[in-house]
């Protein structure tokens, strides 16, 4: 009991792993099983030194010294309540019971079976033990070799796979597993009842066992119907959602396109099924990337690749929601569904890729026990770098670098990376994966990938050096403003979920709000937005939230009065700032009060920020400035209505859109607009001859440069997926020709040209 209560006070200084909840029940749970084993045989131990009568006699021991265990735990993580922060301490409660205390259970049965079966007290822990190694072995397993990254297992609770998956909360699933493990558990009881004689000696014959009379016979059929439940149910742990496996998963993504290098699955009945064509040539496209910036090294296996129609359909069936993932080791790789092309398919395949790099088992950065996960991600990041804006991977960092929010390599180069937050930890370990691959070459990082941080034996120079001269690097580069720097210093503030005691909570009140939402729930989704502020109400975003939710029940009052408590915040980022002014723009415009619409987005549009958000705050002026406008894009935007989304908004933006172009002077932005609800619902084709009109001279100007490259960059991706490549070719030219801002634009160009004449080479035009 003092070796455990020494482990978790000495956890209670580890954000998140000290406090009761998710992770503190995950890394305790086996804990518990083990120190329960030792009980168990224990208990066995003493009932046969005392001359116990009963199996019931050698349980009430057995159960009195889990309860102190555990109670000792359960004490131990209130006293650390005086210096941890806990948002949700009943959640965190039913954790520890649904972790350490039901697999101490479990840890305790499997020690009265080991007690039992031997005499000697090593061998007896040995068999006790030799129970939880081999589930956790079955469950190691399952995650190496099945397309799945959740586990559920009886020792060590549940593992929920994804990092930064926050959403993470007792599930339906868990319940139903912890049910099936106390039928396993009521099973060798009963069995352990049945082979044991009241003077606790194990009978050893079919004939002793049917000395013990009718009971014996009674608890013996009970067992063995118990069992054959339990073991059914095991050996179907895919079906109940205990697990996955290529099986339950490609029921569901039934459909399938087979390349030279791919075997996709998707669901034949989802989004991704009316443009697989285009997502077939995107994959083999950047397998094409990889294969060329690799100097020809590539898998030798088809990659096996599932696209799922949405992050909750991932979530239920490998255990990803929002997150994408790949496994190196098994050649696989786990999308859901987004606009094409696809942002993250070429960083999945990427880690695919690296494992013709990495070390033999799992292909990745990894030496021994170490695994340098800033060099597998940095590398991924590298091989498919991403733009954010006109701003390309290294402008990023060098943004971090003047927020002084960079991490020092070193720090990052293990667990840790996952101490700083996913936007910081990738853009900084991609920009100088990217940084030596282009100044040294491949070779190298190849070396240093499967030495897992090697640096001095890649390179010939240890990693201090190197990043000195990466730093000096970006700061030459230049091409960032100072305004670059204020439009993304929201997005690199964001906490690691390690470093945001409420991240669980939060995340489980945002799925309960959309839940309120969709359910219609608008009052309680207020109420879940207020509990929100106040377990985070360092996040103005919240409150922002708050408005909108109050919004939607129609208390424009108490929106505003809301979005006041935001302006007397102290050093809001002009992220948050232009937030503020978009609703309440938002707000004004739904209450009719257009010229407080127009000063709102007037003082927004005054600020720094991306080209999507200037779009959206252009045409809510646009609103606002236009009356015989206003009602069309209130209704386009829907900024309050309950019923904007799912195919009732789909259709509600798309008239909207159709009575904009109707409209005098508004004919290139209705068509725009329509195109844009065309492509959501992935009908290219549709979507194609709207742009060209909204690009034409014809139709008049949209309303912005912003729009019109948005318009551009909208019918490259519509002309592609529909094969229309003269109209690709001809509009990538008027893209490059436009006013650049920065190296994001290049890359984007480049890109797409790339891209353009990949699918005209590998597949007729219309």
């Amino acid at each position: 009991m003092a070796f455990l209560a020494a482990t978790v006070l000495g956890l209670s200084f580890v954000p998140l792993a000290g406090s009761i909840g998710y992770e503190n029940g995950f890394v305790l749970s086996p804990i518990v099983s083990m120190l329960s084993v030792a009980v168990g045989v224990d208990a066995v131990r003493t009932a046969r030194r005392d001359g116990a009568s009963s199996m019931g006699a050698l349980l009430t021991a057995a159960v009195t010294e889990l309860a102190q265990l555990l109670g000792t735990a359960l004490l131990a993580l209130v006293v650390a309540l005086a210096w941890q922060t806990n948002c949700d301490p009943w959640t965190g409660a039913l954790f520890f019971l649904m972790g350490p205390a039901l697999s101490g259970v479990a840890g305790l049965v499997a020690g009265l079976g080991g007690g039992l079966v031997a005499q000697r007290r090593g061998r007896q822990l040995a068999a006790g033990a030799s129970v939880v190694v081999a589930s956790t072995a079955i469950g190691a397993w399952r995650l190496i070799a099945d397309p799945v990254i959740f586990a559920y297992d009886p020792f060590w609770g549940y593992f929920s796979g994804a990092i930064y998956d926050e959403d993470i909360g007792i599930s339906g699933v868990y319940l139903a597993f912890r049910a099936y493990n106390l039928v396993a558990i009521g099973a060798a009881l009963l069995l352990m009842s049945v082979a044991v004689d009241p003077s606790g000696m194990v009978r050893r014959s079919w004939s002793a066992m049917a000395a013990g009379g009718r009971k014996t016979w009674l608890r013996g059929s009970l067992a063995l119907v118990l069992g054959a439940g339990a073991a059914a149910i095991g050996l179907s742990g895919a079906r109940w959602g205990f697990t996955a496996n290529l099986a339950s998963i490609t029921t569901v993504l039934s459909g399938t396109a087979e390349t030279e290098h791919f075997v996709i699955h998707y669901s034949p009945r989802s989004a991704d099924a009316r443009t697989i064509d285009a997502i077939v040539l995107e994959h083999e496209l950047a397998w094409s990337r990889l294969r060329r910036d690799m100097e020809g090294r590539e898998p030798q296996q088809k990659v096996h690749s599932f696209v799922f129609a949405s992050p909750g359909q991932k979530r239920t069936l490998m255990g990803a929601g929002t997150v994408q993932v790949a496994a190196p080791w098994r050649g696989q790789i786990y999308l859901d569904h987004r606009p094409f092309p696809h942002p993250v398919l070429h960083h999945e395949l990427a880690h695919v890729f690296g494992a013709t790099i990495g070390d033999d088992l799992f292909g990745v950065a990894r030496s021994g026990l170490h695994l340098n996960i800033a060099l597998i991600e940095g590398f991924a990041t590298a091989m498919a770098p991403r733009t954010r804006d006109h701003l390309d991977l290294h402008d990023q960092a060098l943004i971090l670098e003047r927020l002084d929010r960079r991490p020092s390599l070193v720090s990052i180069m293990g667990p840790s990376f996952f101490t700083q937050s996913s936007r910081v930890a990738y853009t900084t370990a991609g920009s100088f994966c990217a940084w030596l691959i282009a100044t040294r070459g491949f070779t190298p990082m190849a070396a240093l990938y499967r030495s897992a941080g090697d640096f001095p034996a890649a390179y010939g120079t240890p990693l201090a050096t190197l990043e000195t001269e990466w730093l000096a690097f970006l700061d030459a580069r230049g091409g960032v403003t100072d305004d670059d720097v204020e439009s993304q210093r929201q997005r690199f503030m964001r906490r690691s979920v390690f470093r945001r005691p409420c991240a669980h909570r939060a995340a489980n009140i945002a799925s309960e709000i959309r839940k309120a939402d969709r359910q219609g729930q608008h009052e309680d989704a207020v109420t879940l937005y207020k509990t929100l502020c106040s377990i985070e109400p360092e996040d103005p975003a919240h409150l922002l939230g708050l408005a909108w939710a109050q919004g939607v029940t129609g208390d424009f009052g108490a929106a505003t009065a809301t979005l006041d408590e935001v302006t007397a915040l102290d050093d809001l980022t002009v992220t948050i700032k232009a937030a503020l002014a978009s609703r309440r723009a938002e707000v004004a415009l739904a209450a009719g009060d257009l010229p407080s619409a127009i000063q709102a987005e007037q003082e927004a549009l005054t600020l720094p920020m991306a080209r999507s958000k200037r779009r959206t705050h252009q045409l809510r002026l646009s609103a606002a400035t236009d009356p015989s406008l206003t009602a069309d894009i209130v209704a386009y935007l829907a900024p309050f209505d309950p019923y904007a989304s799912g195919k009732i908004g789909a259709v509600q933006r798309l008239a909207a859109a159709v009575r904009i172009a109707a409209l005098p002077g508004y004919r290139a932005l209705g068509s725009y607009l329509m195109a844009r609800q065309l492509l959501n619902v992935t009908d290219p084709e549709g979507a194609v001859p709207l742009l060209q009109v909204a690009l034409s001279p014809e139709a008049g100007e949209l309303p912005s440069d912003e729009f019109r490259r948005a318009a551009q960059l909208a019918l490259l991706s519509a002309s592609v997926q529909a094969r229309q490549f003269d109209v690709a070719r001809a509009t990538v030219d008027a893209l490059a020709k436009a006013p650049h801002s920065g190296h994001g634009d290049d890359q984007i160009v480049a890109d797409w040209r790339e891209r353009i004449e990949f699918f005209a080479q590998h597949s007729p035009a219309n």
